[in-house]
């Protein structure tokens, strides 16, 4: 719905191509922080093994020093940053994705320690409330842009969408805070430079699984003006099957893998569950992609094509969908297996996985020339294959011998 709004009020041009490029280093510290906090420590806060697990506090406020620091850095650099997620994007667009950026900088604050609420909140099987911290977000930024785009401009996305960040931190640590005080262990002070090494591969594997998405975005602006708007169309078109899949799915399976007694042969449960789980996400989410692929010139022009977005547009992001749904497969696979072993603290297999997958990419866009944008997803792809592979070998070798 929010890229309906988008795509109704801004098309696929300058705005647009702007508004993409200053989102998308906000929303790859969202998914960073997601994964990291969520399956980091969530098995921190889970008291499982008998240890002594973290309060809610000794992780809020290191984060929060760290994210405010990251706000001052992007509101700084916020024209390179910019120019590295977008470099093909023309000075106007890189101009007005700057000011944008900077605005939405003041949400990482909102982001990182509402993600702090929603671990702790998982840990417990309290799903509902954290669960709609995207529905929250999105439903404001609409709002926002609906309301506001008539007297700010495309700044109103930006207003919405920091509205929305705020008002779920509001609402996650209300949730919160009553069982905050029924917290019967204290695991120790957690400093800045231990948030970032105690979650340190689950980081690296965030980091890398979003710089893999970072590294196409990019060499899909070198084809011109509205290729980094058309690529933000398909890529977030491609994730719903993600969306309803993956999320649920790991974040359910969580507190049941993080939580299992480490006794004798404790692996062998878990496994079970993962490989019985990757069957049916594997299956659905093949279904889901191809289903979208077949019908996407159609798909594509059902859901945007008003206002703004013309059959221009239409073709350019069906275009997409048909070269990155290969790759969305592959990293649906590798995101889902990642986030289920950094439950059961297996740490480093993610992290190597995730890190040859953009590795791949980007050599392989370096290389190509920005001649044959039917290859935008060539290097995405054949990096989230490898590493979806690594992780299902890595998975079967661990069934066989638990």
């Amino acid at each position: 719905m929010r890229q309906l709004i988008i795509g109704y009020l801004l098309g696929t041009g300058i705005e647009a191509d702007a508004l993409s490029a200053a989102m998308a280093p906000v929303e790859t510290w969202w998914t960073i922080f997601a994964v990291a906090l969520i399956f980091g420590f969530g098995p921190l806060f889970a008291e499982r093994r008998g240890s002594r697990a973290y309060r809610v506090a000794s992780v809020l406020w290191p984060v929060t020093q760290l994210s405010a620091i990251a706000t001052v850095v992007f509101v700084l650099l916020a024209r390179p940053i910019v120019v590295a997620f977008a470099p093909g994007l023309d000075e106007q667009a890189t101009v007005l994705g700057t000011r944008l950026l900077q605005v939405f900088s003041l949400s990482l604050t909102g982001i990182s320690a509402s993600f702090v609420c929603s671990s702790f909140l998982f840990s417990r099987r309290k799903f509902l409330i954290p669960s709609l911290q995207h529905a929250t977000v999105n439903l404001a930024t609409i709002l926002g842009a609906l309301a506001l785009y008539k007297y700010w401009g495309v700044y109103a996305f930006a207003v919405g969408y920091l509205a929305g960040v705020w008002l779920q931190l509001a609402v996650n640590y209300l949730c919160a805070r009553p069982l905050m005080t029924r917290q019967t262990g204290d695991g120790g002070r957690l400093s800045v430079r231990r948030i970032v090494a105690a979650p340190g591969p689950i980081l690296a594997q965030a980091l890398a699984i979003e710089a893999n998405i970072a590294v196409t975005r990019a060499y899909a602006s070198t084809f011109g003006l509205g290729m980094t708007a058309a690529f933000e169309f398909g890529f977030k078109l491609l994730r719903v099957p993600a969306a309803l899949l993956v999320v649920p799915l790991s974040q359910s399976l969580l507190p049941e893998l993080a939580g299992h007694p480490d006794t004798g042969s404790h692996y062998r449960e878990p496994l079970r569950m993962t490989v019985r789980a990757t069957w049916l996400l594997a299956a659905l989410t093949a279904v889901a992609l191809i289903a979208i692929v077949i019908v996407r010139q159609p798909l594509v022009a059902f859901l945007f094509e008003r206002g703004k977005f013309g059959e221009s547009s239409t073709s350019a992001v069906a275009l997409i969908l048909l070269t990155y749904a290969p790759a969305m497969f592959g990293r649906v696979i590798a995101d889902f297996l990642a986030r289920l072993l950094f439950a059961m603290d297996k740490m480093r297999m993610p992290a190597v996985s995730a890190v040859v997958a953009v590795v791949i990419n980007l050599v392989i866009c370096v290389l190509l020339p920005s001649t044959w944008p039917e290859l935008i997803g060539l290097g995405g792809m054949l990096g989230f294959f490898l590493g979806a592979f690594l992780l299902v070998r890595y998975v079967g070798e661990l069934h066989r011998n638990a």
